[in-house]
């Protein structure tokens, strides 16, 4: 009976309730709409790799709730420059790029005064589009893109936006029709600084990054410093507390001040430190917004700290890049700061690029300067976050005391030079990577004061003979990469030239004239077409230190046979004339490509004056075997000893003997009878990068274990191998690696069958390896460097594991491959020299080796 009852109160209770609840409802069409977007559903538990920076977390678990709910498609996030928006938008990329959620996953990089055209051909780059042609309009590039996606799950992350961009026209539509008809979906998500963008954008959802409370930041600060410090002494924990405070809790300024005070132990540094950052006489004077003003005072206070003005001129100099923009190291970067002097005091080209990665290695401890996130497996390319290129360029314009002493125009897709007013007063100008094709006709002197003049990479540029008499003072010259066929004969009125880049262009002759250029101590003419050079050009310029002829063609032409003009030479005899008349003030350091005979080895070293730094041999067509044991004399002083980058293509040759001293990389391509690599003691010692391609006879390259400092290694195309280290001789079972890439190995099983340890590897890349089934390593290896590993799906899909947990534990640590096939046009459409004078030609084969 009490059950019973019981029963009957709880089904009383139960009708009331829902009474109340039908009466509520019947009220829900009364009810006023306050909110337009349901919040999120429970956020899923990400497995990202990598812990997340301080402050994201919430961000980027919210956005991917929103897109793993299915109803939100166009996402907008937007905050001040520096307050994390593109960390957010990296951290979600790398959730879904382990997802199979969408067919593609696609990330672009807007930035300032970007070109939609531009914009169409990186999405069509991400995605292995081959159909987007250079005359295509916009709308024929949309066309296309929306085809291609129509049918396909598409995850779009744009990043630093500054104006609307029509979604359609990048192939990812959003039309009521679609969602009516249960397209395919779509998702944009975007970053910009302002709010205004996403309104244009039309933005289903919105989030605002705000700068971090003052615990947090105070986290992220620590995170950046050296902690002993701080534990040591209470009173620069103290004053690191108020300089963290300083930076108002905007991450970049954080990470850039703690990155300043790294390895100060003085409490009298640090107290100034803080004494500077809180000048307001100094800050008021340069009319900042506040939130400008936080990072420019902490942008100022990190360039302060650079060990000397030598570091601080390179820094600034990177500014000269379009924004975003991925620097080379060595083929850009590096020989800029040579060109201007700011690094000159040196004996062969060598030691100048060793003091160019000591300044590099200077910024990037100080966080002025970034890993590009594209070629992550050779370390080639840096950049410059935009916002501290915007306060180095602000800074130039202090030092400077007038904005117009710099004119930076890089990128921004300019067809024609600015008014001569406007950098008539200019020192440096920057014009590259536009849609410059013509100059304008200039009196003479017109730029007074210019010293430095970059125009590269604007396609088919045409120089009037005006423009260089009309720069009296200039001491720096790049026009690489603009299809230039013929040079004026008045160049040689730049009598005060130091640095001349012609690299990549069509030039065929060298005028006369160019031996006027008696100054000039760094000429680069790689790429070129160059087949004429009159006797006494190059070996008569006395202040002569570098020379790049690497990938000049060498001539087979018949028809060169036949000229018969006195004091030219075709570019098979040129070089050796005028090397071996060379009669500078300094050692010549030359970077070269020649037939592999053993003729023009020997030549090489009967050069005086000469050092060879960078050496490329081709044995195409070559029926002599030339002998490669670089331990004999042949290759003694004028080769091995500076020489820092060797290239081997195309020679007959069963077996190796490498000793180089200095020898920093070493490419090995299509030596399809190669079966043995033998090393001479210490005479690879410091060799650091190893490239094989298509060496078929090549059984495994277990040599490698003795080289102590390589960190580097990528092999391709090699079917013999099945692995890669057969036996460790008496090397011990630990590898130095930190990068490894494997690709197209059809035959290769595993890395080796014995254990080997990988204590330093980062990187690990495997592409069309379908046979190798199982890693060298387990979960074990999270305990020393890992970061990533990437591949084929399909592939990590197959592996074999020893135990689960290992796959478990490095499944986060897998990135998908997405092949990017055409990385290098997506840089901007950088062209090489070309197979022949039309404009619309594209060969970057050169441009694509990596001999740096």
């Amino acid at each position: 009976m009490r059950e019973s009852s019981n029963c009957c109160s709880i089904i009383q209770r139960v009708a009331k309730k829902l009474s109340e609840a039908n009466e509520l409802m019947s009220r829900a069409g009364a009810l006023v709409q306050i909110a337009t977007v349901q919040p999120p559903e429970p956020v899923v538990m990400l497995p990202i790799s990598h812990r997340l920076p301080v402050g994201i977390e919430s961000y980027v678990k919210a956005i991917v709730g929103y897109i793993d709910v299915g109803k939100e498609n166009i996402i907008g996030i937007y905050g001040m420059g520096g307050v994390g928006k593109t960390t957010i938008l990296k951290s979600i990329q790398q959730y879904y790029l382990n997802q199979s959620k969408f067919d593609h996953v696609i990330w672009v990089v807007a930035s300032k005064d970007c070109q939609l055209k531009r914009l169409q051909e990186e999405i069509a780059t991400r995605l292995g589009l081959m159909t987007l042609q250079e005359n295509d309009d916009e709308k024929a590039c949309g066309d296309k893109l929306f085809i291609y996606l129509k049918n396909k799950k598409c995850l779009l992350f744009l990043d630093d936006i500054w104006e609307q961009l029509d979604l359609q026209l990048l192939g990812m539509a959003h039309s009521a029709t679609e969602r009516d008809q249960q397209q395919p979906r779509k998702v944009v998500v975007f970053t910009t600084r302002s709010e205004t963008v996403c309104g244009q954008m039309t933005t289903t959802t919105k989030f605002k990054v705000k700068c971090l409370d003052p615990d947090k930041a105070w986290q992220l600060f620590e995170q950046n410093i050296d902690g002993d410090i701080l534990k040591s002494d209470g009173g620069i924990k103290f004053v690191a507390q108020e300089l963290a405070k300083e930076c108002a809790g905007l991450p970049l300024a954080l990470i850039t001040v703690a990155r300043a005070m790294l390895g100060k132990r003085s409490w009298e540094v640090w107290n100034d430190a803080l004494h500077q950052i809180r000048d307001k006489h100094e800050w008021s004077t340069i009319g900042l917004s506040k939130d400008s003003v936080v990072m420019y005072k902490a942008f100022k206070l990190s360039y302060d700290s650079l060990e000397n003005d030598s570091i601080r001129e390179c820094l600034l100099c990177c500014s000269l890049w379009p924004e975003d923009y991925e620097i080379d190291k060595f083929e850009e970067l590096i020989p800029c700061w040579i060109g201007c002097g700011i690094i000159s005091e040196f004996n062969v080209i060598n030691e100048a690029f060793t003091k160019g990665c000591s300044h590099l290695e200077a910024l990037m401890a100080a966080s002025l300067l970034e890993h590009s996130s594209e070629e992550y497996y050779t370390e080639k390319y840096v950049k410059m976050h935009d916002v501290i290129r915007d306060m180095a360029l602000l800074m130039v314009s202090e030092l400077k005391r007038s904005k117009r002493k710099w004119i930076v125009k890089a990128g921004t897709g300019m067809s024609h030079l600015p008014r001569q007013e406007e950098w008539q007063e200019a020192e440096r100008a920057s014009f590259m990577r536009n849609k410059i094709t013509s100059l304008q006709e200039y009196g003479a002197s017109t730029f007074p004061k210019l010293s430095m003049l970059i125009l590269r990479v604007n396609n088919c540029l045409t120089i009037p003979p005006s423009l260089f008499a009309s720069m009296p003072r200039l001491t720096y010259l790049d026009i690489s990469k603009c299809r230039i066929s013929e040079l004026p004969m008045e160049i040689g009125s730049l009598t005060e030239l130091r640095y001349l880049n012609l690299s990549g262009n069509l030039v065929r002759t060298l005028p006369v004239e160019f031996g006027c250029l008696s100054k000039l101590e760094y000429l680069l003419l790689r790429d070129t077409k160059l087949k004429i050079v009159p006797n006494g050009t190059i070996s008569n310029l006395s202040m002569l230190k570098w020379l790049d002829i690497r990938g000049v063609f060498t001539i087979r032409d018949w028809w060169l046979n036949e000229l018969d003009i006195r004091g030219m030479h075709p570019m098979s005899e040129w070089w050796w004339d005028e090397l071996k008349c060379f009669k500078g003030c300094h050692q010549l350091s030359v970077g070269i490509n020649i037939d592999a005979t053993t003729a023009n080895i020997e030549r090489l070293n009967m050069l005086s004056n000469v050092s060879i730094w960078d050496l490329i041999m081709d044995g195409e067509n070559i029926s002599e075997l030339p002998n490669l044991d670089l331990g004999t004399p042949q290759w003694c002083y004028n080769i091995s000893d500076n020489l820092e980058s060797l290239t081997i293509l195309n020679v007959a040759v069963d077996k190796l003997m490498l000793t180089a001293r200095c020898l920093k990389t070493l490419h090995f391509s299509e030596l399809k009878l190669l079966e043995k690599v033998s090393l001479n003691g210490v005479g690879v010692y410091n060799l650091r990068a190893l490239y094989i391609y298509g060496c078929w006879m090549l059984k495994d390259v277990s040599w490698v274990l003795q080289l102590p400092h390589l960190n580097l290694l990528v092999i391709s195309e090699c079917p013999g191998m099945k692995n890669l280290i057969s036996n460790f001789g008496n090397s011990n079972s630990s590898s130095n690696i930190r990068r490894l890439s494997l690709f197209f190995m059809l035959n290769l099983n595993c890395i080796t069958e014995q254990p080997l340890h990988f204590p330093y590897l980062e990187y690990m890349q495997v592409r069309a390896c379908p046979r190798f089934k199982k890693l060298p390593f387990g979960a074990e290896i999270l305990k020393n460097r890992l970061r990533e590993i990437h591949g084929d799906q399909i592939w990590w899909n197959n592996l074999e594991w020893d135990e689960e947990n290992n796959k478990n534990s490095l499944t986060p640590y897998f990135i998908p491959d997405f092949r990017r096939r055409l990385w290098r046009q997506s840089r901007g459409g950088e062209g090489g020299s070309g197979s022949n004078g039309d404009c619309d030609g594209d060969d970057n084969s050169l441009e694509n080796s990596e001999g740096s």
